[in-house]
């Protein structure tokens, strides 16, 4: 091979290993994607459909792999504007990791440092920490988790500003597990960056009691998180319902309160933003349970209840109409505030 054909091939392996490690990652054991999880999935949903399927709409019985398999779903245009989605923002995985990871250790370690000194934070004392401190602090992180999960969400559909970067995720009209990562990076970044303020002094907290530990994990996944997926995290974005009856649904959110939260219905919005818990919305007045299983429509509507036609039909639209649309509402605001501000007096 000649140097220039070795120069070309170096290039194309420097650019294309990194691009292909991280499509990968969309399928590890840190995604949901990760074929265990689907597989669970399937196997949940094949009971859920033996449970619901008298009350299921009659085209969905005539039979479980046509009604989970649905191309009516997976080949709406909706669908697969999420497929661009997920594949384009592996591009800024590496920028998320940065964001959220280096933003919460930094926050860890200072509040660490104001606690204990600093030979103490990077101690070797991972023998002081028995089973039941490790799983209150795998509770603890990820409590802080999900209830700064919870807030980015409920902010992001309650500001003007902020909501057309999470209205891409609502858009969708059909739901399928790809559903999940149909994300504005802006949303991501802020979610990521939020972590900071909630998730790092938690961490803080702990690398003062115990030194740098890090929380069990079962095939890389925070052990809480892993058992998430394990119950079917998968069915959340998808037609299949699951609920987990009026008790448990208080504890935790179940498939079909979150497919509940993209519902069109009026009697439907603003509820059920937890991601694992449900404690939190049943706490702050959004948590939605449902009595019996009920027909669901997804999309968007607009302030009189309409549904809105599509606005993110392409991958170039999910990108750069939510900034349109952020700064008009943005513009609107600055409109509205100047209206009722007093007249400056005469100088």
């Amino acid at each position: 091979m000649t140097v220039e054909g070795q120069s070309a091939w170096g290039w194309l392996e420097a650019v294309a290993v990194p691009v292909f490690e991280n499509l990968a990652g969309l399928f590890g054991p840190g995604s949901r994607f990760f074929l265990p999880y689907l597989v669970i999935a399937i196997v949940l949903a094949a009971i859920a459909y033996r449970i619901n399927r008298q009350r299921l709409p009659r085209p969905a019985r005539k039979g479980f792999f046509a009604y989970l398999f649905d191309p009516a779903v997976y080949f709406h245009p909706s669908s697969l504007v999420d497929l661009k989605v997920v594949i384009a923002n592996r591009l800024f995985t590496p920028l998320m990791a940065l964001a959220g990871g280096g933003a919460a250790a930094a926050s860890a370690y200072f509040i660490a440092s104001l606690l204990v000194p600093e030979e103490a934070i990077n101690a070797d004392r991972i023998a002081d920490i028995g089973w039941a401190s490790l799983a209150a602090v795998t509770l603890a992180v990820t409590l802080a988790s999900d209830f700064t999960t919870y807030w980015v969400h409920r902010l992001h559909h309650e500001n003007a500003v902020f909501w057309p970067f999470h209205k891409l995720h609502h858009s969708a009209e059909t739901l399928t597990p790809l559903t999940f990562a149909r994300k504005h990076p802006v949303y991501d970044l802020i979610r990521a960056v939020s972590n900071a303020f909630v998730v790092g002094p938690v961490q803080g907290v702990v690398f003062a009691l115990f030194g740098v530990v890090s929380v069990p994990v079962i095939l890389g996944v925070n052990a809480l998180y892993a058992l998430f997926h394990w119950t079917g995290s998968n069915l959340r974005h998808t037609h299949v319902w699951l609920s987990y009856g009026p008790v448990l649904s208080r504890i935790l959110i179940s498939p079909a309160q979150h497919q509940i939260h993209h519902s069109l219905a009026p009697r439907h919005h603003n509820t059920n933003y937890g991601e694992v818990f449900a404690f939190w919305d049943w706490m702050f007045g959004t948590l939605y349970v449902p009595k019996e299983y009920e027909a669901l429509e997804f999309g968007v509507v607009d302030a009189a209840g309409n549904r809105e036609a599509q606005p993110h039909g392409s991958l170039k639209a999910a990108y750069l109409v939510p900034f349109k649309e952020s700064f008009a509402a943005l513009s609107d605001r600055e409109k509205d505030a100047g209206a009722l501000s007093p007249t400056p007096p005469a100088s």
